[in-house]
C-alpha cells in the first residue's frame, strides 16, 4: 500500500468519525473570546477552533488574525495543546490567556514574539516578550498574576482535557466539527476550507471528498488547495 493510500484511508476514517457526531461549539466555547477579542457568547456566525502549541513554529498568529479581521462573521477561538516536547509551551499558553483578559492585541503581540517563525527560527525570549505585552496594554503585574492563577489556568486545563485523545498534531483547525490536522492555512485558504467543511457537514459528498484530499495533502506536505 502506498503512503498516500494509507494516509488517505486514515484521514477518511477520522473525517467519518467527526461527521458522525453533532457539533455544538457554542455549548463549550461560550465563555471564550474570538482571536480579535470579541466574545464567543451568542456569536452569530461560524466558530472556528484553532488548536496550537505556542512553541510549534507552524502555529502562527498572522494568517489566522488576518482571516479573522477579513471575515467578521467568523470567530476563531484559540485552544491550547502544550506538550513536554517544548520547554515553555505551558507557560506561554497560560500567559497568552491571561494577557487576553486585558488586551487581545497585547496577547497576540506576545504570541507573535515568542513563536519561532521557522523550524530553525529563534523567538524573542519569554520574559522580554511578556514585558513588551505589559507595556502595550499597561498591565499591572499584580492584576496579571491574578488572571494567570484564575481564568488562564481554567481555560488551558479545559483545553488539555478536551484535546486529550482527539488533538495530536498542531496546528489543527476544527471547521464545522471536522478536524484539519497539520493544515497551516493562509487567511484565504482558511475561508475556503471553512466553506467546504460546512458543505460536508450538510451532507455534500463531493465536499467531504475535498476535505479528505485537503487533509491528506497536508499530511504529505503537498499543496492543500
Amino acid at each position: 500500500m502506498s503512503d498516500r493510500v494509507a494516509v488517505e484511508a486514515k484521514v477518511r476514517a477520522e473525517v467519518g468519525k467527526d461527521l458522525a457526531l453533532p457539533y455544538n461549539p457554542f455549548e463549550t466555547l461560550a465563555d471564550r473570546q474570538c482571536l480579535d477579542g470579541r466574545s464567543a457568547k451568542d456569536f452569530q456566525g461560524d466558530l472556528v477552533e484553532y488548536w496550537v502549541n505556542l512553541e510549534c513554529s507552524y502555529c502562527g498568529i498572522r494568517e489566522p488574525l488576518q482571516a479573522q479581521r477579513a471575515v467578521p462573521d467568523m470567530c476563531i477561538v484559540v485552544r491550547h495543546i502544550p506538550t513536554d516536547q517544548y520547554g515553555e509551551s505551558l507557560k506561554k499558553a497560560l500567559s497568552y490567556e491571561a494577557l487576553k483578559k486585558f488586551s487581545a492585541n497585547a496577547a497576540n503581540l506576545f504570541w507573535d514574539k515568542v513563536l519561532p517563525q521557522t523550524a530553525l527560527g529563534i523567538p524573542v525570549p519569554y520574559e522580554a516578550s511578556l514585558l513588551l505585552a505589559f507595556q502595550e496594554a499597561a498591565i499591572p503585574a499584580e492584576s496579571f498574576g491574578e488572571a494567570l492563577a484564575d481564568s488562564a489556568t481554567t481555560i488551558v486545563n479545559e483545553d488539555i482535557l478536551a484535546g486529550y485523545g482527539r488533538i495530536s498534531i498542531t496546528p489543527t483547525y476544527v471547521l464545522a466539527g471536522i478536524r484539519f490536522p497539520s493544515c497551516d492555512f493562509t487567511a484565504g485558504q482558511l475561508r475556503e476550507a471553512l466553506s467546504i467543511a460546512r458543505k460536508a457537514r450538510e451532507g455534500d459528498t463531493a465536499a467531504r471528498d475535498k476535505v479528505i484530499t485537503i487533509i491528506t495533502n497536508a499530511q504529505l506536505n503537498e499543496k492543500m488547495l
